[in-house]
């Protein structure tokens, strides 16, 4: 016999509140029988009202834009927040939570930001938190983490959790556009916002890891204690001769359980990995995420980290697995939420170990080098390469110097020295070489 059926309430009809209504309309036999009961839209709330009634997608019925008709609405036992941000949307899910109701959300800055507060809320009032669009779009990263890799110690996770960032370095990369002219082609299609300032410096990203470490190493890790660096500062140039060394940028979330087993290492920039990894294939808007595990080893989840499709894929997923019955004693019963975990314990920027391209405009003048890589050297700093290519115009020659690994804290100390000398012309350029574990 069919059980009774899952009233959900819809909070926006943007982009995936969109794909959200139309796979819950399209597909609802589909889900029935998958699970064994109807999933049902009983109240949907748009500051819109009349365009969404317009497109179609929902009963003019059902449809509302004023706030406490959308939450007196009778057996909707799921809600669904879809309004971004932190401002109202933590208002509506903190309701919904308050009436017992499970929230559904795609919002990753409202759990990077709030999120201990939420998910101690959601459990006590017998409710669950499922997040799974939250980062990553479709791909089922959040689940993977939480139940597909519970046997594992979680290790390391590097990430590309930007489509916007991933689409602007595959064109500055592939087709040797500069950073301005790539994400002005990137706002055409869409793929970059009109204000893309979240996207390029890194935030969001941050907000994204800050999530997956949070659930990978069982600890309490929020947005703002993720150092972010995004793809607004980069020089075509360095690119290019990143190419010639066989590397490939991409910007990375990583997340590192460090050597002393205790302290854990977390960041997003952009990175220079080599051209056979895994990762370095990943192009255009696509999102992946690298997993490892003591047990299993290397895990990688690959797939389209946006748009309306692919997110409202995750959202109904999430509401189908609410609706079958598992998932809210899984949030209430099993530790995986870090407002059940002690705060990280981060370990020292300045301590974590790692190579390093290094680019400096020197005088091209005999000594000049020698003085540069003896700043290194002073600093214990080994090379492994130094790239010069033969000076046509100009007084200064750009030098390129990779590093053999090297702690954060001496390298830096070492740029501020050799910035410093005189036949050295502005700031040099350093970004982060990223060996990732074997396979």
């Amino acid at each position: 016999m069919t059980k009774s059926a899952i009233g959900v309430g819809l909070i926006g009809c943007g982009t995936v509140g969109g794909g959200v209504a139309k796979l819950l309309r399209d597909q609802a036999d589909l889900y029935e029988q998958r699970i064994g009961r109807p999933i049902v839209l009983r109240r949907l709330l748009d500051k819109e009202k009349d365009r969404v009634i317009q497109s179609g997608l929902a009963d003019s019925a059902v449809v509302t834009d004023d706030v406490d008709s959308f939450f007196d609405t009778p057996d909707m036992q799921v809600v669904i927040e879809l309004a971004g941000g932190t401002g109202a949307a933590s208002v509506f899910v903190k309701r919904a939570l308050e009436a017992g109701k499970h929230v559904v959300t795609a919002n990753k800055a409202l759990l990077a930001e709030q999120g201990p507060e939420l998910f101690a809320l959601a459990r006590e009032n017998n409710a669950s938190i499922a997040f799974e669009a939250s980062c990553g779009g479709g791909i089922p990263c959040v689940t993977a983490l939480t139940f597909g890799l519970m046997a594992n110690r979680i290790d390391a996770l590097y990430g590309i959790l930007n489509g916007t960032c991933n689409y602007i370095l595959t064109e500055m990369t592939g087709k040797g556009k500069d950073y301005g002219t790539a994400l002005a082609d990137a706002q055409k299609p869409g793929y970059a916002e009109a204000d893309p300032t979240l996207d390029v410096t890194g935030g969001d990203t941050a907000h994204k890891i800050a999530i997956l470490a949070s659930l990978g190493f069982g600890v309490n890790i929020t947005g703002d204690q993720v150092p972010a660096r995004g793809v607004d500062g980069l020089d075509l140039n360095d690119i290019k001769f990143g190419d010639e060394l066989g590397y490939d940028i991409k910007l990375l979330a990583i997340a590192e359980r460090q050597p002393d087993g205790e302290s854990v290492s977390v960041g997003v920039e952009p990175c220079f990995i080599h051209k056979t990894d895994l990762l370095a294939q990943v192009g255009g808007a696509f999102n992946a995420l690298s997993v490892y595990g003591h047990a299993v080893g290397h895990t990688l989840y690959y797939g389209a980290g946006a748009g309306q499709m692919p997110t409202a894929s995750a959202v109904v997923a999430d509401v189908m697995n609410i609706a079958a019955g598992w998932y809210g004693p899984a949030f209430q019963n099993m530790k995986l939420t870090p407002d059940l975990h002690a705060p990280a314990k981060l370990a020292a920027p300045e301590s974590l170990v790692s190579r390093y391209y290094l680019r400096i405009n020197a005088i091209d003048k005999p000594g000049v080098i020698a003085q540069a890589t003896a700043a290194l050297g002073n600093a214990g700093i080994s090379l492994s390469a130094v790239l010069q290519h033969e000076n046509n115009a100009g007084s200064y020659v750009p030098i390129v110097i990779v590093t053999h690994k090297a702690a954060q804290g001496d390298l830096l100390a070492a740029v501020k020295q050799i910035e410093s000398m005189q036949v050295i012309d502005g700031s040099p350029v350093v970004i982060r070489i990223v060996d990732l574990p074997d396979e």
